[in-house]
């Protein structure tokens, strides 16, 4: 019986670190999203997007923008591209203020020009696809 036992341990450890290094590794996406950034914007801040295998609907953060800054988001999936990752910009009472999934096509980020300083919410959810992990990053200009 204690043999089982074991023997059942050692297979679901050596499952459980399997399923562990398919986790989402989305510091790979990061330096690529920030060579997108456009010529005159400075990184900000960087953000995971893990969905953990679908499980997850929608991952979202906060973020405080000031007034007469701009703003820009760039978003990459796991194939290098923004397919499959929608993320929206809402403001600070839940009001949707741009995204990236415009007319059946998915941008791969945004440039927005805030007009009053602030709590801003930036969230990110799955269409078409069975990646569930990616990248943002910030950028801005004064």
């Amino acid at each position: 019986m204690k043999r089982i036992l074991i023997v059942i341990s050692a297979v679901a450890f050596f499952l459980l670190a399997q399923n562990a290094s398919a986790q989402c590794n989305a510091e790979l996406y990061i330096n690529r999203a920030m060579k997108e950034l456009s010529q005159g914007f400075q990184f900000s801040k960087s953000y995971r997007i893990d969905f953990r295998g679908g499980t997850r609907k929608k991952v979202e953060y906060t973020c405080v923008f000031s007034k007469d800054t701009n703003y820009q988001i760039n978003i990459v999936s796991k194939d290098g591209s923004a397919y499959g990752l929608i993320g929206t910009l809402y403001d600070s009472k839940r009001n949707k203020i741009v995204t990236s999934y415009y007319n059946n096509k998915f941008m791969p980020g945004w440039t927005y020009k805030c007009r009053a300083t602030g709590i801003y919410y930036l969230s990110f959810t799955y269409k078409d696809s069975k990646s569930f992990c990616g990248a943002a990053v910030l950028g801005f200009s004064r």
